[in-house]
């Protein structure tokens, strides 16, 4: 279904999802990146967008060092190859005006519309950060580097956000 969802987005909208599905960023840290703080291998989360207005990270642990997989490289430089402004202190993606794109409409008229022709109309971001908490506990990596990664303490990472598939519950 992650694949699929890929499959019917353009360049702007399958990075924001491959930095929620992915990475594991939160959709206010994601819109609130600055070309400064995004790298090849990582992202700095130093602040966050909420409700229109810019703050710092959510949590004390959420001001972290995100890393990329390298599968997201190519898709940050063709971006950055659109975008209109690359400006070290340019947000990574504005709205038109060049101010924070509004979480909500964005999900709405941007993500789940492609993505509802492919029956995938019901994608959020927590679904895609609970993708993240997901594939990674099925790939048994170790949570606390999960939990790192996504701005989480153990606890949280494995209560909230990780579900097992039915397959595994099978098994059990």
């Amino acid at each position: 279904e992650y694949n699929l969802g890929l499959s019917v987005l353009d360049v702007r909208e399958r990075l924001i999802y491959r930095l929620a599905g992915l990475v594991g960023m939160r959709p206010g840290e994601i819109l609130a990146l600055r070309w400064e703080r995004i790298h090849r291998t990582t992202a700095d989360i130093v602040e966050r967008v909420y409700r229109g207005s810019r703050g710092d990270p959510k949590t004390d642990r959420s001001r972290r060092e995100a890393a990329i997989p390298p599968e997201l490289s190519d898709d940050i430089e063709a971006w950055r190859m659109l975008s209109p402004d690359v400006s070290d202190d340019a947000l990574v993606f504005p709205s038109e005006r060049g101010t924070f794109l509004s979480r909500d409409n964005f999900l709405r008229r941007n993500i789940q519309k492609k993505l509802a022709g492919v029956g995938l109309g019901w994608v959020n971001f927590q679904v895609l950060r609970r993708t993240q908490a997901s594939l990674g506990h099925d790939l048994k990596l170790d949570p606390k580097v999960a939990a790192d990664q996504r701005g989480h303490t153990i606890g949280v990472a494995i209560d909230v956000y990780t579900r097992t598939a039915n397959e595994r519950r099978l098994e059990a």
